[in-house]
């Protein structure tokens, strides 16, 4: 009776396990579709961003294709981590799923977080696809704008505030911060951007 019993326990928490192994991507639900070259070889790579629809938090995965020169693609990135789930807390967090462009070999990320509208630029090199720039602006409510503009690449961070719906500047700081290593795409968090 021991070893039935034994037996049954056995078998259920392998049934258990295999059920929990099936539900642990979930990532069916297309989101966003752009197509262009990234690697520069001529052919059109894919960048999808899919969501997770049995997850109560509703992550959101961001996977980019190498189209390849037998007509295949290759998955390079797939990481959830780039876009905060729509409800991290059980809760709507207010963020707009982010658009994706690609021109020049860089693919843009431009998103809204919170009350500032952010775009992330990141370019394939070294095997990677390395953030370069970062750009936010932000308006007060009021009336005056923050354009926030950060050159990884040179280090360089300007900030301009203007009167909304001016090009009159009010105030322009510039500043020079040292990136020693770029963040590569699959462990960069956009939602923790910080400029201001």
């Amino acid at each position: 009776m021991q070893k039935v019993l034994l037996i049954i326990f056995i078998f259920t928490q392998i049934n258990l396990y295999s059920q929990t192994q099936k539900v642990k991507d979930n990532f069916n639900y297309l989101i966003r579709d752009e197509e262009g070259d990234l690697n520069n070889d001529g052919l059109m790579d894919k960048v999808l961003v899919k969501m997770d629809t049995i997850d109560q938090t509703q992550p959101l995965k961001l996977e980019i294709y190498f189209l390849e020169k037998n007509g295949k693609y290759k998955l390079n990135v797939s990481t959830t981590k780039l876009i905060q789930p729509q409800y991290p807390d059980g809760k709507y967090c207010g963020n707009q799923i982010p658009n994706f462009f690609i021109e020049n070999g860089i693919l843009s990320m431009v998103s809204e977080i919170g009350k500032k509208h952010f775009s992330h630029d990141f370019k394939f090199k070294n095997n990677f696809f390395e953030l370069q720039k970062i750009s936010s602006v932000i308006w007060d409510g009021k009336n005056l704008t923050t354009e926030t503009d950060f050159n990884l690449l040179t280090g360089q961070k300007t900030e301009i505030t203007k009167a909304l719906g001016s090009e009159k500047i009010l105030k322009k700081t510039t500043k020079k911060i040292i990136v020693k290593t770029l963040p590569k795409i699959d462990n960069f968090s956009a939602f923790d951007s910080k400029l201001n």
